[in-house]
């Protein structure tokens, strides 16, 4: 099994700690105004094999891994399989557009929520006053640390192979 990579760069910005920011490539949702718009198209970026993933993220140290995209849960047969093909010691966080509602119904989705500790669900919207006013928190664990989402944070601008990525949630209070 196959995860479709948008990319994936080191990040202090996408959750506490050092952390593995994964984007995957591929959204059905195409909220207004997102600022990922080159991860929506569904044509394979770089097809990536679990065991080749996990590998990658096992050799790291790293705090955790944050799940964005593109939508991650697009893939989530494949992402339940990596989070369990990763070592425990790392936490886990998905920024997702679904809604809680959405991701109830449907059992795939179900069980990454499950698996991760904690999600972010419901759709970007370009014109809130703050970048999580419309998400709601599904926490599984308290290995995540809620605070860091409540606090102001920078941007990160990460220079690699792939070129520059942006990444980080300004806010403005």
């Amino acid at each position: 099994m196959e995860i479709n990579v948008h990319h994936m760069e080191l990040s202090s910005v996408n959750g506490p700690g050092l952390r593995l920011t994964l984007w995957v490539q591929g959204c059905a949702l195409n909220c207004k105004g997102c600022f990922n718009q080159g991860t929506h198209a569904r044509e394979a970026s770089t097809l990536m094999s679990i065991h080749e993933l996990a590998q990658k993220i096992n050799a790291l140290d790293i705090a955790g891994v944050t799940l964005s995209g593109g939508e991650p849960l697009d893939q989530a047969p494949a992402l339940e399989k990596l989070i369990h093909a990763v070592n425990g010691e790392k936490n886990w966080i998905l920024y997702t557009g679904y809604t809680p509602k959405e991701i109830f119904q449907n059992d795939a989705m179900i069980r990454v929520v499950k698996a991760v500790d904690m999600t972010l669900a419901g759709r970007y919207r370009h014109n809130a006053k703050h970048p999580y006013q419309h998400k709601q928190i599904i926490k599984t664990s308290d290995r995540v640390d809620i605070d860091f989402f409540r606090t102001g944070r920078v941007v990160e601008f990460v220079v690699s192979s792939s070129g520059v990525t942006k990444t980080g949630l300004p806010m403005h209070v």
